[in-house]
């Protein structure tokens, strides 16, 4: 992993296709840590929920291009998915108290 090749793609790239994956993988990791809260706390309805959504997500996420590049696999990803799933996480905790 090439610090100067992760920039050049960088500058490659345009903002919307970038903003719209960081957008996917963000979403991604907060659909996927909501689920397991829900789980682990044993509320149904939104455990269905959670579901529902994060499949229909899912066949987004499982449909779109494959990341080739430096770029995508190493920071488009696995950053905004690990803060979405952070944020999942927190956030999950207050939908169960609302339940």
């Amino acid at each position: 992993m090439s610090l100067k090749k992760i920039q050049e793609e960088y500058r490659q790239t345009s903002t919307s296709e970038l903003s719209k994956a960081i957008l996917d993988n963000f979403l991604f990791g907060l659909l996927g840590a909501i689920l397991v809260v829900f789980i682990a706390e044993r509320v149904d309805i939104l455990v269905l929920l959670g579901y529902m959504i994060y499949y229909f997500f899912l066949g987004r996420v499982v449909n779109r291009a494959k990341y080739v590049t430096t770029l995508g696999k190493f920071i488009v990803f696995p950053v905004p998915t690990a803060l979405g799933a952070f944020g999942g996480y927190k956030l999950a905790y207050y939908l169960t108290l609302l339940f």
